[in-house]
């Protein structure tokens, strides 16, 4: 099975009750769950209690608990509101009765407005930057034995990143990246759910990284210990992720052990699609 559908599959929730659902864990190679499967679930929990013609327009998770490999993740759901333009779900992702995670995902029926939008960014083709995929490749004998097969896995995403930094020791580099991505294989481009629930697992790849530019520090760098606390996304146009899509990079804050991070997304054609904003730990150990 093709690496796109396994992670469609896994962002399908099994349903327990009206409003309980169940989904597997990805094992990574990471040591605890990774944060974007846990958002990307609980996405996918919350959208089932919205009729369709509501579309998500901000999302926000805050971490608890870190979450374990070994066990399936349980997603507890509430609205807590439904009014005539929107409906507040809330949703609770649980392992073994240990929270992990609190998600609020707000949803709006279609309106017209006022347009208005950030520029997008001069950045290179993605031919021109670097391939993340060839990166990890070329990083695979610094990889302990039991990490190297994940590492070197297909993966659902074709990426290309501006500024290479090194995972395991780290070089100084300004406090941004360009990543341009697009899905490897072809998904409906009509299906808006579909694409918000791949943004929102993808989104959480790049932003620890990029706080780390400035301070010649690598991800995996041995004493680094990192963990994302808290993650939003506000959502303003439609996705089409068959496409290359930008995801604009910025960290204007660390300190204390934390680091914030700032994207903003964009198709090809200039559009904003969506604005990011995350606080993660990062501290050398």
């Amino acid at each position: 099975m093709k690496a796109l559908q396994k992670l469609i599959e896994l962002l399908t929730l099994k349903k327990l009750g009206s409003h309980q659902f169940q989904g597997e864990v990805e094992d990574l190679g990471l040591p605890k769950v990774f944060g974007g499967q846990i958002m990307a679930q609980g996405l996918f929990a919350a959208m089932q209690q919205v009729e369709l013609q509501r579309i998500l327009h901000s999302f926000h998770c805050y971490f608890i608990n870190a979450g374990d490999i070994h066990s399936p993740i349980i997603y507890e759901t509430e609205i807590l509101r439904e009014g005539k333009s929107f409906t507040s779900v809330s949703v609770l992702a649980k392992q073994q009765n240990i929270l992990l995670c609190r998600i609020t995902a707000s949803f709006q029926l279609k309106e017209q407005g006022f347009d208005h939008q950030s520029v997008m960014p001069e950045v290179a083709e993605p031919t021109d930057y670097y391939s993340e995929n060839e990166l990890i490749k070329s990083m695979a004998s610094l990889l302990p034995t039991h990490l190297k097969e994940k590492f070197q896995a297909e993966r659902p995403f074709e990426v290309r990143i501006k500024y290479a930094n090194d995972p395991f020791s780290g070089v100084k580099l300004p406090p941004k990246q360009f990543v341009w991505f697009k899905t490897n294989d072809e998904i409906e481009a009509q299906n808006q759910r579909l694409q918000q629930c791949l943004f929102t697992y993808f989104s959480d790849f790049h932003c620890l990284p990029t706080a780390l530019h400035p301070h010649e520090k690598g991800i995996m760098q041995q004493g680094m210990q990192f963990a994302t606390l808290d993650h939003g996304i506000w959502f303003h146009r439609d996705f089409n992720l068959n496409n290359w899509t930008l995801y604009a990079l910025e960290t204007n804050n660390a300190f204390g052990g934390r680091g914030l991070t700032k994207g903003q997304v964009f198709d090809q054609q200039g559009k904003l699609l969506a604005s990011v904003q995350q606080e993660g730990l990062i501290r050398a150990r």
